[in-house]
């Protein structure tokens, strides 16, 4: 009798114990995710400024909203590429630039 409630307790904890494994850490998620984010990225498309907003539109039909140097507004209407850090803020896409490359003095596709 002894023997099959080891048994039994021994296989339970075996069953159960895979199930605990692979359960996602909610804060080594929440890491990743400031890793991916703190990341450099470089986006290329048109600075374009509405109404005191710079915006970036890509080849690829992304939209950004752009911050950073005080020297973004001498390339408006300009094709530029821009390295920095993005997120996500209520649905909006933005770019928190740290360098900024002329490609062209126009956004003519």
């Amino acid at each position: 009798m002894m023997n099959k409630l080891l048994s039994v307790l021994v296989a339970g904890a075996l069953s159960v114990a895979p199930a605990l494994y692979g359960q996602d850490d909610p804060a080594q998620k929440k890491e990743q995710q400031k890793q991916q984010a703190d990341r450099p990225e470089t986006l290329t498309g048109c600075l374009t400024e509405e109404q005191g907003s710079f915006k970036l539109a890509t080849g690829a039909g992304e939209q950004f909203d752009v911050s950073g140097p005080a020297d973004l507004s001498k390339h408006k209407n300009h094709t530029v590429k821009l390295t920095g850090t993005t997120k996500n803020e209520d649905g909006k896409k933005m770019l928190t630039v740290s360098k900024i490359e002329h490609v062209s003095p126009s956004c003519a596709k």
